[in-house]
Protein backbone atom coordinates (compact mmCIF):
# COMPACT_ATOMS: atom_id res chain seq x y z
CA UNK A 1 0.00 0.00 0.00
CA UNK A 2 0.92 3.64 0.01
CA UNK A 3 2.91 5.33 2.30
CA UNK A 4 2.39 9.26 3.62
CA UNK A 5 4.21 12.21 4.21
CA UNK A 6 3.14 15.20 5.12
CA UNK A 7 6.57 17.13 8.16
CA UNK A 8 23.04 21.99 12.40
CA UNK A 9 25.73 23.50 12.43
CA UNK A 10 29.08 23.41 12.27
CA UNK A 11 31.25 26.13 13.27
CA UNK A 12 29.13 29.02 12.42
CA UNK A 13 25.44 29.33 12.43
CA UNK A 14 23.71 27.87 8.70
CA UNK A 15 20.45 27.84 8.35
CA UNK A 16 19.21 26.00 4.63
CA UNK A 17 17.06 28.32 3.79
CA UNK A 18 14.38 28.91 1.37
CA UNK A 19 13.74 25.08 2.84
CA UNK A 20 14.45 22.49 0.33
CA UNK A 21 10.93 20.83 -0.96
CA UNK A 22 10.14 25.09 -1.44
CA UNK A 23 13.18 24.19 -4.56
CA UNK A 24 12.42 20.65 -5.86
CA UNK A 25 10.75 19.87 -8.95
CA UNK A 26 7.80 17.93 -6.87
CA UNK A 27 4.87 18.86 -9.05
CA UNK A 28 6.91 17.16 -11.85
CA UNK A 29 8.19 14.57 -9.96
CA UNK A 30 4.17 13.51 -8.99
CA UNK A 31 3.75 13.83 -12.61
CA UNK A 32 6.34 11.22 -13.38
CA UNK A 33 5.92 8.56 -10.49
CA UNK A 34 1.55 8.62 -10.69
CA UNK A 35 1.72 6.41 -13.54
CA UNK A 36 3.39 4.12 -12.44
CA UNK A 37 1.31 3.34 -9.77
CA UNK A 38 -1.75 5.08 -7.70
CA UNK A 39 -2.34 7.72 -5.14
CA UNK A 40 -4.09 5.99 -1.91
CA UNK A 41 -5.71 8.11 0.95
CA UNK A 42 -3.95 6.82 4.87
CA UNK A 43 -6.31 8.08 7.54
CA UNK A 44 -4.31 8.34 10.98
CA UNK A 45 -3.47 5.42 12.17
CA UNK A 46 -3.39 3.50 9.25
CA UNK A 47 -0.97 0.96 9.05
CA UNK A 48 0.53 1.21 5.13
CA UNK A 49 3.31 -1.95 5.84
CA UNK A 50 4.52 -4.00 8.44
CA UNK A 51 8.31 -4.74 9.47
CA UNK A 52 8.70 -8.12 7.24
CA UNK A 53 6.77 -7.30 4.49
CA UNK A 54 7.80 -7.78 1.32
CA UNK A 55 9.63 -4.74 0.36
CA UNK A 56 8.26 -4.86 -3.74
CA UNK A 57 7.01 -1.12 -2.96
CA UNK A 58 8.41 2.23 -2.63
CA UNK A 59 6.14 5.90 -1.39
CA UNK A 60 6.36 8.81 -2.64
CA UNK A 61 4.20 11.47 0.06
CA UNK A 62 1.71 13.79 -1.66
CA UNK A 63 0.51 15.50 1.38
CA UNK A 64 0.20 14.05 5.37
CA UNK A 65 2.83 12.27 7.13
CA UNK A 66 4.36 8.68 7.74
CA UNK A 67 6.41 7.31 10.73
CA UNK A 68 8.45 4.22 10.53
CA UNK A 69 9.01 2.50 13.68
CA UNK A 70 10.51 -0.87 14.50
CA UNK A 71 10.17 -2.58 18.12
CA UNK A 72 13.08 -3.18 20.29
CA UNK A 73 14.19 -6.13 22.23
CA UNK A 74 13.76 -4.64 25.04
CA UNK A 75 10.25 -3.97 23.79
CA UNK A 76 10.08 -0.15 23.87
CA UNK A 77 8.89 1.51 20.26
CA UNK A 78 12.06 3.28 18.88
CA UNK A 79 10.50 5.83 15.53
CA UNK A 80 13.07 5.35 13.17
CA UNK A 81 11.94 8.44 10.68
CA UNK A 82 8.72 11.11 9.69
CA UNK A 83 8.24 10.95 6.08
CA UNK A 84 6.65 14.39 4.38
CA UNK A 85 5.41 15.72 1.40
CA UNK A 86 7.10 15.23 -1.37
CA UNK A 87 10.09 13.03 0.06
CA UNK A 88 10.56 9.13 -0.82
CA UNK A 89 10.25 6.28 1.17
CA UNK A 90 10.20 2.73 1.72
CA UNK A 91 12.97 1.79 -0.61
CA UNK A 92 15.08 -1.13 1.07
CA UNK A 93 18.60 -2.92 1.09
CA UNK A 94 16.23 -6.54 1.82
CA UNK A 95 13.49 -8.08 0.03
CA UNK A 96 11.29 -7.19 3.36
CA UNK A 97 10.55 -4.25 5.02
CA UNK A 98 13.08 -3.31 7.66
CA UNK A 99 10.25 -1.16 9.68
CA UNK A 100 6.56 -0.91 9.94
CA UNK A 101 5.29 1.95 8.27
CA UNK A 102 2.16 4.37 9.71
CA UNK A 103 0.13 7.54 8.51
CA UNK A 104 0.61 10.07 11.23
CA UNK A 105 -1.92 12.71 9.70
CA UNK A 106 -4.41 12.26 7.32
CA UNK A 107 -2.19 11.06 3.98
CA UNK A 108 -2.13 10.51 0.46
CA UNK A 109 0.71 8.59 -1.28
CA UNK A 110 1.80 6.75 -4.13
CA UNK A 111 3.08 3.64 -4.04
CA UNK A 112 5.02 2.28 -7.02
CA UNK A 113 6.75 -0.43 -7.64
CA UNK A 114 10.29 -0.74 -6.87
CA UNK A 115 11.04 -2.31 -10.26
CA UNK A 116 9.10 0.32 -12.22
CA UNK A 117 11.20 2.91 -10.26
CA UNK A 118 14.58 1.36 -11.20
CA UNK A 119 13.47 1.37 -14.76
CA UNK A 120 12.07 4.97 -14.46
CA UNK A 121 15.37 6.38 -12.69
CA UNK A 122 17.32 4.31 -15.86
CA UNK A 123 15.80 6.50 -18.05
CA UNK A 124 14.09 9.91 -16.67
CA UNK A 125 17.86 11.78 -14.88
CA UNK A 126 15.41 13.84 -12.82
CA UNK A 127 14.06 11.01 -11.12
CA UNK A 128 17.70 9.44 -11.03
CA UNK A 129 18.39 12.63 -9.25
CA UNK A 130 15.51 12.52 -6.63
CA UNK A 131 16.50 8.88 -5.63
CA UNK A 132 20.42 9.72 -5.50
CA UNK A 133 19.42 12.74 -3.17
CA UNK A 134 16.83 11.22 -0.77
CA UNK A 135 19.60 8.02 -0.39
CA UNK A 136 22.07 10.79 0.35
CA UNK A 137 19.56 13.02 3.08
CA UNK A 138 18.59 9.46 4.91
CA UNK A 139 22.43 8.55 5.20
CA UNK A 140 23.23 11.87 6.92
CA UNK A 141 20.16 11.86 8.83
CA UNK A 142 20.72 8.59 10.38
CA UNK A 143 24.63 9.71 11.02
CA UNK A 144 23.50 12.57 12.61
CA UNK A 145 21.22 10.81 14.76
CA UNK A 146 23.65 8.43 15.86
CA UNK A 147 25.44 11.71 16.89
CA UNK A 148 22.30 12.62 18.81
CA UNK A 149 22.57 9.98 21.43
CA UNK A 150 25.21 11.66 23.17
CA UNK A 151 23.48 15.12 22.86
CA UNK A 152 21.26 16.84 25.75
CA UNK A 153 17.19 16.94 25.42
CA UNK A 154 17.86 20.49 24.30
CA UNK A 155 20.46 20.08 21.32
CA UNK A 156 17.78 17.21 20.43
CA UNK A 157 14.79 18.57 19.93
CA UNK A 158 16.72 22.14 18.91
CA UNK A 159 18.00 19.52 15.90
CA UNK A 160 14.16 18.18 15.49
CA UNK A 161 12.93 21.78 14.69
CA UNK A 162 15.47 22.84 12.29
CA UNK A 163 15.22 19.57 10.45
CA UNK A 164 11.68 20.07 9.88
CA UNK A 165 11.97 23.16 9.03
CA UNK A 166 14.31 23.09 6.62
CA UNK A 167 11.88 20.04 5.18
CA UNK A 168 8.60 22.04 4.64
CA UNK A 169 7.82 25.53 2.72
CA UNK A 170 5.61 26.88 5.37
CA UNK A 171 8.17 29.14 6.40
CA UNK A 172 9.45 29.35 10.32
CA UNK A 173 6.10 28.30 11.40
CA UNK A 174 5.66 24.10 11.78
CA UNK A 175 3.15 21.94 12.03
CA UNK A 176 3.59 18.79 14.21
CA UNK A 177 0.83 16.56 14.03
CA UNK A 178 3.27 14.03 15.53
CA UNK A 179 2.54 13.39 19.55
CA UNK A 180 4.80 14.06 22.33
CA UNK A 181 5.75 10.68 22.33
CA UNK A 182 6.30 10.26 18.59
CA UNK A 183 9.16 12.46 19.28
CA UNK A 184 10.21 11.34 21.95
CA UNK A 185 10.42 7.92 20.67
CA UNK A 186 12.54 9.05 17.76
CA UNK A 187 14.94 11.44 20.15
CA UNK A 188 15.42 8.41 22.69
CA UNK A 189 13.35 11.05 25.58
CA UNK A 190 10.51 10.63 27.58
CA UNK A 191 7.40 12.62 26.61
CA UNK A 192 8.10 14.35 29.72
CA UNK A 193 11.15 15.47 28.45
CA UNK A 194 9.87 16.52 25.66
CA UNK A 195 7.26 18.70 26.75
CA UNK A 196 9.73 19.99 29.55
CA UNK A 197 11.67 21.40 27.00
CA UNK A 198 9.53 22.78 24.65
CA UNK A 199 8.20 24.56 27.57
CA UNK A 200 12.29 26.23 27.84
CA UNK A 201 12.66 27.03 24.81
CA UNK A 202 9.02 28.85 24.54
CA UNK A 203 10.62 30.44 27.93
CA UNK A 204 13.54 31.44 26.81
CA UNK A 205 11.94 33.17 23.66
CA UNK A 206 13.28 30.57 21.16
CA UNK A 207 10.01 29.62 19.39
CA UNK A 208 6.07 30.14 19.99
CA UNK A 209 3.36 27.50 20.11
CA UNK A 210 -0.36 27.61 19.00
CA UNK A 211 -1.84 24.27 19.35
CA UNK A 212 0.15 22.14 16.57
CA UNK A 213 2.08 24.58 15.17
CA UNK A 214 5.41 25.70 16.47
CA UNK A 215 7.01 29.00 15.13
CA UNK A 216 10.80 28.96 15.11
CA UNK A 217 11.26 33.09 16.21
CA UNK A 218 15.57 32.57 16.50
CA UNK A 219 16.74 29.74 14.05
CA UNK A 220 20.09 30.52 14.00
CA UNK A 221 19.90 30.23 17.81
CA UNK A 222 18.14 26.91 17.19
CA UNK A 223 21.01 25.73 14.98
CA UNK A 224 23.43 26.92 17.06
CA UNK A 225 22.04 25.16 20.13
CA UNK A 226 22.05 21.91 18.13
CA UNK A 227 25.89 21.77 18.85
CA UNK A 228 26.87 21.45 15.07
CA UNK A 229 25.22 17.77 15.11
CA UNK A 230 23.43 18.27 11.91
CA UNK A 231 25.52 18.33 8.06
CA UNK A 232 22.29 20.44 7.42
CA UNK A 233 18.77 19.47 5.53
CA UNK A 234 17.87 19.25 1.75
Amino acid sequence: MLQPGHAVPAPGPRVDWPPASARTTGDLTLARITPLGRVDHFPPGVTLYAEGDAGDFVYWVVAGMVRTTNVSRDGKRVVRGFHLSGEFFGMERAPVHASSAEAVSDTRAVRCSRSRLDALAASDSQIANELWSWLLRMTERAQDLSVLGRASATQKLAYFLIDLMCRVSAGRSIELPMSRTDIGDYLGLSSETVSRTFTTLRQDGLISTRGRYVTLLDPGALQRMSGGLMRGSS
